[in-house]
């Protein structure tokens, strides 16, 4: 992956589609002022936990800000590679149930979007790592599941989550 474990900015968030669908654009990264509306995107492991983050920039100087509680954060997906299967083990996405205080959320359109190029992302990896599945765990009401994941091709299983009783593994077979 071209952009493993290092950050990128990229000029907006059909840049940042792009290169979750194809990765091999170098053209998409090429920022040509330091002060300038921006995406950060940073992809790397910690331990055996493979986390992608995403963030609103204005500059080199809110380059380093955490994403997580930043008023820029956009999006953040963690997943693990095992023998078989990928398996995410959070996505959190600002979309507008999150009602921050900053008002700085994905509107619904870019929220879904976002989703499904993470999937897409994650599902060439399966392909090149030669892994069946990917696993995700969602709550038993099936809400976020019916609006985003049902759609790209996630099927529920009667398998209960390992760390939650009210959740319950989706998987999507590759190639299936």
């Amino acid at each position: 992956m071209i952009f493993y474990n290092k950050t990128i900015l990229l000029p907006n968030l059909q840049s940042l589609y792009e290169l979750l669908q194809n990765n091999d654009n170098e053209s998409l990264y090429t920022c040509k002022c330091i002060y300038e509306d921006r995406i950060a995107i940073k992809h790397y492991t910690h331990n055996e936990l493979n986390i992608i983050q995403i963030w609103k920039t204005k500059s080199l100087f809110d380059y380093w800000v955490d994403p997580y509680s930043s008023k820029n954060f956009i999006a953040t997906i963690d997943y693990t590679i095992y023998d078989t299967y990928i398996k995410i083990v959070y996505i959190g996405i600002n979309d507008c149930e999150r009602r921050n205080v900053y008002n700085n959320n994905l509107d619904e359109q870019d929220a879904e979007e976002l989703i499904k190029n993470f999937v897409h992302f994650l599902k060439r990896l399966a392909i090149q790592e030669k892994k069946e599945k990917i696993i995700l765990d969602v709550h038993e009401n099936l809400r976020l599941y019916l609006k985003y994941y049902y759609y790209i091709g996630f099927k529920t299983t009667e398998r209960k989550s390992t760390d939650n009783p009210y959740w319950i593994e989706t998987e999507l077979i590759i190639g299936g």
